[in-house]
């Protein structure tokens, strides 16, 4: 596995991006990885792109679900390329552009980043 974006895990004084890290009661289920705004976003192993999942209602911010032959999750806060979808990508493959998450969530100290998340 790959970072999707090249950098490394955020932290900063809204909270650490590590996976389990205790956030408001509650572990975090994901990793973030550190972006700007615009940077390609690449897939970090092979993946199947299902589908376009939005991490909360209402929201600007998207991404896609995907699945392996074992397992399958999430990657947020980027805009993904529609004509990827339902289709196989490699490791590397550039699969959308990161979009900013600190407007969408009002907390202007939140550094960019895209969340990656296995559900099973």
């Amino acid at each position: 596995m790959i970072s999707p974006t090249g950098k490394g895990i955020r932290v900063d004084s809204e909270g650490d991006g590590n996976y389990g890290s205790r956030r408001a009661g509650k572990r975090h289920n994901g990793i973030d990885y550190l972006c700007n705004k615009g940077d390609d976003i690449v897939a970090p192993f092979r993946m199947f792109l299902e589908r376009v999942s939005y991490p909360k209602r209402n929201s600007s911010l998207s991404g896609i679900a995907w699945k392996t032959g074992k397992s399958s999750g999430r990657i947020w806060y980027f805009l993904p390329k529609l004509s990827l979808l339902n289709t196989w990508v490699e490791q590397g493959e550039i699969i959308g552009q990161a979009q900013s998450v600190s407007y969408d969530y009002n907390l202007p100290n939140m550094k960019d980043h895209v969340h990656f998340q296995i559900n099973k």
